[in-house]
């Protein structure tokens, strides 16, 4: 997945820059060439369908392949984006003739508002294609919804709850191919996760768990990476504490976690403390890793000045530990130095060539550097593409142009590329724009196809075969850690049930059924073994129409399930 962020203390400090470098008056007196983009691209949703406001979070994932029901295997192409004030938000969803990104053959946008951080994942669960939205809720707490991927589009099956926060704290989530994935969220500068496992017939998720030895931290973002050392699943972490001045990059065993209930966990790998400066508004660092390859390398991307982009990595293949390579300065790569302008938002992908010591990353990010075939206008989106350990640029050299429009970027500039890269044809990207035609805000997509020129990858080699099939059996025999309460059927008529994982059944619970206006048709409180006896009683008083059931097991919110009744 992947996503990129703009904290709402940032819009109003870089508006004015931003203005200002739109009208020309912070340009050089030398113009940097960027490299013209060669990649099909299209708007979703376009200005007015809806109009996505001034855009300060962009989420993106793709697969390839997925099943749908009534249309067979399509190209899966999500997103998702907020503003700073949480009053515009959304998810995308893009059902595309596999290998060809121009032919569409369903589409839509699931509407969001009070939410920050729309984050977008899937997961192939039994057979049912399932889209994943993790989100804040301003003033309520962090949640993910899980939505089956009908022919129609999605289809809400379930709400788990997160946290219960009233304060804001950054969310983000990974998927791993189709089985595994990973939240990580802030509350109060303390470090929170939860993963899940597709276990069948639905997703298994651990208890929250903290992260060992956070406190005063802020800002996490999480990636997957798989690796031949000892068949690896582990997920990698980052976040910056404002207190130490520090960076943080830690990993944890993926199958350690899906097991644990509660509790704190201890990483695999304090891999790196990175010591970049003291700054009260938190630095935000973007993460990725290769899906698959034989050592456990990393990247984050991050500026502390909105001039120098600065990527920590690690390359085990050609280096003993962690460095920085600053990317647009003219210090370490072949690129002409740009940092003097605005940059803004940098965000890593690593490419599906999975040899092992020929993995390459691209770095895209906003730069008002005027460009003279924009009429010397901001260039807007640009990347570079480079080696595993960040020293040399690759062919064509220089700076990538990225948007068709640069000079229609948005005033709070966000790019975010997919972090899936082993099955889909494209690097997949989102971005937002001002289209002053309409005018007004849209989401661009753009497919970049790995054999083009100008974002240059080859097919994907792995460098082991991924195989969890064994581990995934086992989990599936114990299931001690499956949170997910199911409804069934859903829809129902005269009969509905609810089904609580084993750990949960002998809970006390408190049932609150509510109609889509926020009435409260029902309460139940009692044992879990005896709420299904009551729901069957209820279901035949309900007249037809969709409600809400938010559940709770000891005292806790765990699930909110929408419900839809039938004659």
């Amino acid at each position: 997945m992947k996503h990129s962020y703009f904290s709402p203390r940032r819009v109003l400090a870089t508006l004015s820059v931003l203005f200002c470098s739109l009208l020309g008056t912070n340009a050089p007196l030398l113009a940097q060439t960027f490299n013209t983009p060669i990649a099909y691209e299209d708007s979703w949703p376009m200005a007015g369908s809806p109009d996505i406001s001034l855009t300060s979070h962009t989420s993106a994932y793709s697969f390839g392949g997925v099943s749908i029901t009534g249309l067979g295997a399509v190209d899966l192409a999500l997103a998702g984006w907020d503003d700073p004030f949480g009053i515009v938000a959304g998810a995308s969803w893009r059902y595309l003739q596999p290998g060809n990104p121009s032919i569409v053959l369903a589409q839509g946008v699931i509407p969001y508002t009070n939410v920050r951080d729309v984050e977008v994942g899937f997961l192939d669960v039994s057979g049912s294609s399932q889209m994943l939205v993790a989100y804040y809720e301003l003033g309520v707490g962090h949640k993910i919804d899980v939505y089956d991927l009908t022919t129609s589009g999605p289809s809400l099956l379930y709400t788990n709850v997160l946290s219960t926060s009233p304060i804001y704290g950054r969310i983000s989530m990974d998927c791993h191919l189709t089985y595994a994935v990973s939240l990580v969220w802030e509350e109060g500068g303390v470090i929170y996760t939860m993963v899940g496992l597709n276990s069948g017939p639905s997703i298994a998720f651990s208890g929250v768990l903290t992260l060992a030895k956070t406190g005063n931290d802020f800002m996490p973002d999480c990636a997957f990476s798989h690796t031949s050392m000892g068949g690896s699943l582990n997920v990698h972490y980052c976040y910056y504490s404002p207190a130490t001045g520090i960076m943080r990059e830690v990993s944890y065993d993926f199958w350690a976690m899906i097991y644990m209930s509660t509790g704190t966990v201890v990483p695999t790998l304090f891999n790196d403390f990175n010591f970049i400066g003291f700054y009260s508004d938190p630095v935000i660092a973007n993460i990725d890793c290769p899906g698959h390859y034989d050592v456990e390398n990393w990247a984050y991307a991050y500026t502390t000045n909105n001039q120098d982009i600065s990527v920590r990595l690690v390359d085990y293949h050609t280096m003993a530990s962690a460095a920085t390579r600053i990317i647009n300065d003219g210090s370490v790569l072949a690129c002409t130095a740009i940092n003097g302008n605005y940059n803004y938002a940098p965000f890593p992908a690593y490419d599906p060539n999975h040899s092992p010591g020929a993995e390459n990353i691209y770095v895209g990010w906003y730069t008002n550097t005027p460009d003279p075939a924009a009429g010397m206008q901001p260039a807007g989106y640009v990347a570079v593409r480079m080696t595993e350990n960040g020293l040399v640029a690759l062919s064509p050299l220089d700076y990538l142009g990225v948007a068709n429009n640069p000079t229609w970027a948005t005033q709070t500039p966000v790019l975010s590329f997919s972090k899936q890269d082993d099955i889909f044809p494209f690097l997949y990207t989102v971005f937002p724009e001002y289209n002053p035609g309409f005018p007004g805000y849209q989401l661009q997509n753009k497919y970049h196809n790995w054999s083009s020129p100008m974002f240059k990858g080859e097919e994907a080699h792995n460098a082991f075969e991924c195989n969890d099939e064994a581990r995934i059996a086992e989990f599936k025999s114990k299931m001690v850690a499956s949170t997910t309460i199911k409804a069934y059927p859903n829809p129902f008529t005269n009969v509905l049930g609810l089904s609580f994982p084993a750990s949960m059944q002998q809970s006390s619970t408190t049932i609150v059924v509510s109609d889509m206006t926020g009435k409260v048709m029902d309460t139940y409180s009692g044992q879990v073994s005896k709420v299904n006896a009551h729901l069957t009683d209820l279901s035949k008083t309900l007249s037809p129409g969709a409600y809400i059931m938010n559940v709770s097991v000891e005292g806790q919110t765990k699930q909110t399930i929408k419900v839809t009744k039938v004659q």
